[in-house]
C-alpha cells in the first residue's frame, strides 16, 4: 500500500500543474491593463447621450432618473412618460460607480474624489463642488480575478481603469 501511495505521489509532483503564482509561458488568455493620466480622470463633460454600456444604479428625482454606467458616467433620463424614458444627455465622469441625490444636489464618486452637481435643472446639471482625496486609492495593481495571468502595472504609464481581457505572451505575472 506504502508503494502504491508513494508512486501516486512521485507522479502527481512529475505531471501537476504549475504553481498558481508562477507566469505562464507562450499565448493565453489574460489581463491587460487600461491606463488613463490623473488629469484626464479627474476630468468631467457634459455630452449628448448615449447608449449604456455597463449599467450600474439608478436614481429617481423628479420627473428624471440618473444612472450610473460603471466607469465612465452618469446617464440622464427624462421619465416624464413613464413608459417610453428619453435619455437626455451624459456626465462623463470617469471611474464613477456610484450616485446619491440630496435636495438639488447630484453627488457621484470619481476616482478618489467626490463631485457635486446642482440639478436644480436635471436636463443641464453644473458641477459646483469637487472634494478631492475623500477615497483612498484603488489597489489596480491586479485585475479583480484570481488564478489567472496578467501584464504588469506600469505606473509610469497613468492609473489603471480597468482590466481588458485578451490574448498576451509569456505574461510575468500571475495572480
Amino acid at each position: 500500500m506504502k508503494s502504491i501511495l508513494l508512486i501516486a505521489f512521485t507522479f502527481f509532483i512529475i505531471t501537476g500543474c504549475t504553481p498558481e503564482n508562477e507566469p505562464q509561458q507562450g499565448n493565453v488568455m489574460g489581463y491587460v491593463p487600461v491606463y488613463a493620466q490623473t488629469t484626464s480622470v479627474l476630468n468631467h463633460r457634459i455630452l449628448p447621450q448615449r447608449a449604456t454600456s455597463k449599467a450600474g444604479k439608478i436614481y429617481a428625482f423628479g420627473n428624471f432618473l440618473f444612472q450610473n454606467d460603471i466607469g465612465t458616467g452618469i446617464h440622464i433620463i427624462n421619465n416624464t412618460n413613464r413608459t417610453s424614458p428619453q435619455k437626455v444627455g451624459f456626465i462623463e465622469l470617469p471611474l464613477s460607480t456610484e450616485l446619491a441625490v440630496k435636495g438639488n444636489f447630484l453627488y457621484c464618486n470619481n476616482y478618489r474624489d467626490i463631485v457635486v452637481f446642482n440639478i436644480t435643472n436635471p436636463a443641464t446639471p453644473q458641477m459646483v463642488k469637487r472634494m478631492s482625496n475623500v477615497f483612498p486609492a484603488l489597489n489596480q495593481q491586479y485585475p479583480p480575478y484570481n488564478n489567472c495571468s496578467f501584464e504588469c502595472v506600469d505606473p509610469n504609464k497613468g492609473v489603471v481603469i480597468y482590466w481588458e481581457e485578451k490574448q498576451i505572451t509569456n505574461p510575468k505575472c500571475r495572480r
